[in-house]
Order: structure tokens, then C-alpha cells, then sequence
């Protein structure tokens, strides 16, 4: 899959959690860590986009400053298209623990022939773990430039596909893909999901 760049979205405050939750340990590992082992086991080039890059060089990855800091993560995904140097991007986020490689091969195959692949849940779209090719960058900048910063803004200006929750169950049956860890309570289910798991 070299035609296609991993890039693990490393933004906000953590505000929620209270405190920087991209370093949370959880089996072992960082969340940080586990999410940048599994990327690195898909795509042979990976970033790592972050305001505060200090706290992740002990990682073996390329870390990338927001070219433009303080938009959010539709600025995330622009400095991944411009450093990916007209590839496309796999974007996703550090805390997303359970991403599922089956679901991920799934959107790159799709990625051929769009600009666009994002899972739709019922409550929405996934916006954070989704494929953008290069062709969207000239459309995020005019969004960028016109202060509109939901990711989903220049959706309308290229081919999207959207992934049916239905299709994604045959993937991922527990559907835990976008299962996200916000605040510590969700850090707990996370564990208590692993362990039924097994």
C-alpha cells in the first residue's frame, strides 16, 4: 500500500481526559504507541502531526508541525496531503484503540477510484478515519481560507465514497473501529472491551 501515507492525528488538549491522553498507557503501550504500531504494520510511511512534537520524539516516525496551527483537524489532514507529496492519506486518530487492519485494506482498495473513502455510523461519518487523495488539498485550503474547519466542509467539491455501516459489519462485526477514548471512563470500558476480547 506505498501509495498511501499513514498519518496518526495527534491534536487537541485532551481536555476531557484532563491530561495528554495520547500518552495514556493501555496494554503496555502508549495509546500513541499502540496506534503507531498498527499503522506502521500497514503503510511503509508514516506521520505523526502534532502541535507539540516534543513529547513524541522518542517515537521512530516523522513528526510534522500543523503547516497552519490552531485549525483543527481539517488543518491535520492538509499537512498530511502537502508532506504526503501527492499521495493519498490514511488519516486517523491517537485514540482510537481498536483500529482494524480488515477495514482499513477494505478503504484502500475503494481509495482507488475516489477522493474520499469515510465510514458512515448511523450517528455520522468518520471523518478521522478516513482516505483523502491529493486532489482534495485545493479544496481544504479554500475551506481553510474561508475559516469553515469541519472536516466534512469540501466533501461536496470531490468524489466521496461513504462506507454503509452495513458493509463495514462485514469487517469489523464488533464494530469497534471508531471506538474513541475521551475521557477516562472510556479509557476503563476500552479495558474491560480488550478483556472480552481476549
Amino acid at each position: 500500500m506505498s501509495e498511501i501515507v499513514g498519518a496518526i492525528l495527534v491534536g487537541g488538549k485532551s481536555r476531557r481526559y484532563g491530561r495528554n491522553k495520547a500518552l495514556e498507557v493501555f496494554q503496555g503501550e502508549s495509546l500513541i504507541e499502540r496506534q503507531l504500531r498498527k499503522v506502521q504494520a500497514l503503510f511503509p510511511e508514516v506521520f505523526i502531526i502534532t502541535n507539540e512534537p516534543r513529547d513524541y520524539l522518542h517515537l521512530e516516525v516523522t513528526i510534522l508541525r500543523d503547516v497552519i496551527p490552531g485549525l483543527g483537524p481539517l488543518g491535520g489532514i492538509y499537512t498530511a496531503l502537502l508532506f504526503a507529496q501527492g499521495k493519498s492519506v490514511f488519516v486517523t486518530a491517537c485514540d482510537m484503540p481498536f483500529l482494524q487492519p480488515a477495514v482499513v485494506q477494505h478503504m484502500v482498495q475503494l481509495s482507488k477510484n475516489n477522493d474520499v473513502v469515510v465510514p458512515e455510523k448511523e450517528e455520522g461519518l468518520e471523518p478521522l478515519h478516513a482516505i483523502y487523495s491529493a486532489r482534495c488539498l485545493p479544496h481544504i485550503r479554500k475551506m481553510l481560507d474561508l475559516g469553515r474547519f469541519q472536516v466534512v466542509s469540501f466533501f461536496s467539491a470531490v468524489k466521496v465514497c461513504r462506507l454503509s455501516q452495513k458493509e463495514l459489519l462485514e469487517f469489523d462485526p464488533r464494530g469497534l473501529s471508531f471506538f474513541n477514548i475521551n475521557t477516562p471512563d472510556d479509557m476503563e470500558r476500552a479495558r474491560e472491551l480488550l478483556e472480552e476480547l481476549g
